[in-house]
């Protein structure tokens, strides 16, 4: 007979095999209980990323209104990060310390820090054409600025706001080599901040224009090899022209390097402007808000501006990678010859005059193909292979894949959903380099998308184009963000820093004045003006206590001392809204009016060990009128004490196992030649690091449990415990990736 608990155990086995028995268990379980099909199947293996695995390619997004950028993977269409570049961004502390604050305020005319941004077409930077991985660049529509990022660490390196434009086209195209960075008007508007009547003043009052904004490319003092380019005003100018609202833009490449082509219109009239630049860089005629100007005039007179009317409405305008051809994108989508349009510049064979007796080029003298894609025409992206295209029709849902020289359709996708913009990862370049096309979809309102309310996510989707037969294999969803234009480039043309010089400014790629080591923290007031020194690494942040009094003007200044990958730390103060983001070797500062008083915590905002809520400190705030109470020492008694030194000696038992860990580990790493590993060995120096600071607390365990006092002896036992644990904890994630690196290196 079974027992009671035997029964038991024998239905709860049943169980289990009934369980496992229906489980799903092959790769066609999942295909039925899914209801998958094999293209279904396929599709998930061509975007799966597994574990260890990396992307072909960086893609970044701007998210309109939201002023931030998205960076994501292709093909795994993983969203990797969140960037701050137009409006704050606290993840980052983007706008909320003392120098991205300082970074958005010189960006605006009034020492103004906006709470959003317009940017829709990024461009990389690039070297005869082609990426090079270095910086990227945006457009802010709505308040007329250009923002600069660089691509080692993911951060908003400078903001201009054009003086001359009251709003800008959201996108920007760089010169092949970035001599550059170029940026247009969207709807006219009066200069120098005046007034008009639009209805008698609008074509001689209102203007619009291309701003040159010329780019250097510069070595950083910090360390060799790291660049810190700046947009400057010197070389920067403006070409004048009568008031059309202008959209997209591109600028030559190769043998079409000196142009600039862009979509214009006027009163129903649709052009494609042409402005040669090498032209207008020393006809400059004038100054306004303090920016060099080429009149409309003196453009006219230096043959370096035309216009082409073009039938239909034109969406965009885009350089074929070769240079040869310029194409403009719309219902009827034409290509246009560049060295007819050249040579008919050069040569003003002008069929008539435009507005501001801007000459016209006579279509059908430099038109060299055409195809009617469809209806409601967005965008256009070219592939790797040559001479072929990809176009958008929204209103007929399909993207149609031709070619370009010779006007053939090549085949189309039908999709359930209207498709805009377009995007071959380096597409804009002079090697688009990809088997993949990304989509965008602006509605959603297809395939049961789950409802989450009025205001729904912009989505992407990914278009397998490595065959002849085009497959959406993936939708990826972008939440906060109104997408429009995109940018990808292989992920290994980027070279990301894993920390900074210690001490960096990251905004500036300076060493900061308040860089600060471990052993020089220091707190120095001059009036009501404080200045805290301070360190920041794994779990401590330097000075733990701060007393400042109501009124006084404070300021952090914080160093993030670790060097290991990864270990940011974050820091906020209770009530008074500062918060900041401090990676490896940054310097940051924080910067408020102690108005409240009170006892309010600091702590450290990221997780960053196992002892991470031991991360913090307290900053008193003394009111007025505060008068000190003085305070008896405690004598402790006799039982008391004997606690206290049970307590320390069974720390000391916890110190001593935890160094034979430590001491296990660093046999183990060097037995494996961790000095071969710069990542690991940069973990191990800092690991330590971590015990070295640790010197000063064990000789006063040692020297208070000489003395007798067990209290203070304890407590210098348990600080000098932590470091150990730091340590160890740094050690053992040395250890972890050098097994991984071996273990690669051994396959």
């Amino acid at each position: 007979m079974i027992s009671p608990k035997n029964r038991l155990f024998l239905l709860g086995f049943v169980l289990v095999l009934l369980a496992f028995a229906s489980g799903v268990r092959t790769l066609d379980d999942v295909k039925k209980a899914r209801g998958l099909n094999d293209a279904d199947v396929i599709s998930a293996i061509k975007t799966f990323m597994p574990r260890g695995g990396r992307d072909e390619y960086f893609s970044f997004v701007g998210t309109g209104n939201s002023g931030t950028m998205v960076v994501y993977g292709i093909p795994s269409m993983r969203i990797y990060k969140y960037v701050g570049v137009f409006s704050p961004e606290p993840w980052q502390g983007y706008g909320y310390d003392d120098e991205s604050m300082l970074m958005l305020k010189k960006g605006s005319l009034d020492n103004r820090i906006y709470g959003y941004g317009d940017m829709r077409y990024p461009a990389f930077s690039e070297t005869k054409g082609a990426y090079n991985g270095k910086y990227l660049f945006y457009s802010d529509g709505a308040n007329s600025r250009v923002a600069l990022l660089g691509l080692d660490d993911f951060e908003t390196k400078q903001m201009l706001t054009n003086p001359l434009f009251v709003n800008c086209f959201p996108g920007v195209t760089v010169t092949q080599n970035t001599e550059y960075i170029v940026q247009t008007s969207q709807y006219p508007a009066p200069w120098g901040n005046k007034t008009a009547d639009i209805e008698t003043e609008f074509d001689t009052k209102f203007k619009s224009g291309v701003t040159f904004w010329k780019f250097h490319d510069t070595e950083s003092a910090v360390e060799s090899g790291h660049h810190q380019g700046r947009i400057v005003q010197e070389g920067t100018f403006t070409v004048e022209l009568p008031p059309f609202t202008l959209d997209y833009f591109d600028a030559g490449k190769k043998s079409s390097d000196g142009f600039v082509v862009g979509v214009a219109d006027k009163a129903g009239k649709h052009y494609v402007y042409v402005v040669d630049y090498t032209k207008l860089e020393a006809a400059t005629d004038k100054v306004v808000n303090e920016f060099d100007v080429v009149s409309t005039d003196a453009a006219i007179a230096a043959g370096g501006v035309a216009f082409i009317e073009i039938p239909n409405k034109v969406s965009k305008v885009k350089v074929s990678p070769d240079g040869k051809y310029f194409i403009a994108v719309g219902d009827e989508t034409i290509v246009l010859d560049f060295a007819k349009t050249k040579d008919a510049l050069a040569n003003k064979t002008f069929a008539g005059n435009t507005d501001g007796n801007i000459p016209l080029i006579d279509l059908a003298t430099v038109k060299h193909a055409s195809l009617q894609i469809g209806s409601g025409v967005v965008d256009l992206a070219f592939d790797k292979r040559e001479n072929v295209v990809y176009t958008s029709a929204f209103n007929d849902k399909k993207v149609v894949k031709w070619n370009f020289d010779k006007g053939e359709k090549l085949g189309e996708i039908e999709l359930t959903f209207k498709p805009g913009q377009l995007m071959v990862p380096q597409g804009n370049s002079v090697n688009p380099h990809s088997n993949y096309l990304t989509v965008v979809d602006k509605e959603g309102l297809y395939e049961n998308i789950p409802n989450v309310g009025p205001t729904r996510p912009s989505f992407q989707h990914l278009i397998d184009i490595s065959s002849d037969e085009m497959r959406d294999i993936y939708t990826m969803s972008l939440p906060q963000a109104n997408v429009y234009g995109s940018v990808a480039v292989l992920r290994t043309t980027i070279k990301p820093i894993i920390r900074y010089p210690l001490g960096t400014n990251s905004r500036t790629g300076e060493i900061s004045p308040y860089k600060t080591v471990a052993g020089q923290e220091k707190i120095e007031r001059e009036g009501n003006r404080v200045h805290i020194f301070g360190t920041l690494i794994r779990s401590h942040i330097v000075p733990e206590i701060v007393e400042v009094n109501e009124g006084d003007v404070v300021t952090f200044h914080l160093t993030n001392l670790e060097r290991a990958e990864d270990e940011t730390h974050g820091f906020t103060i209770d009530t008074y809204g500062k918060h900041g983001s401090f990676e490896p070797g940054k310097t940051a500062s924080l910067t408020f009016t102690a108005d409240r008083p009170g006892v309010f915590p600091y702590y450290c905002t990221e997780f960053c060990s196992a002892l991470h809520l031991e991360m913090e400190g307290i900053i008193l705030i003394k009111p007025k009128g505060y008068v000190e109470i003085e305070i008896e020492e405690h004598v402790f008694t006799e039982e008391e004490l004997l606690g206290y030194k049970k307590n320390y000696e069974d720390k000391l038992v916890v110190i001593d196992a935890t160094q034979d860990i430590i001491n296990g580990v660093v046999t183990w790493l060097k037995e494996n030649n961790y000095q071969d590993y710069p990542y690991v060995a940069a973990l191990v120096e800092d690991a330590f690091d971590q015990l070295g600071q640790a010197e000063k607390s064990k000789a006063n365990h040692e020297k208070y449990a000489a003395e007798g006092k067990w209290h203070d002896a304890f407590l210098w036992a348990e600080q000098y415990w932590q470091y150990q644990v730091k340590t160890a904890d740094v050690g053992i994630r040395a250890k972890t990736i050098l097994t991984e690196e071996i273990e690669k290196k051994n396959r």
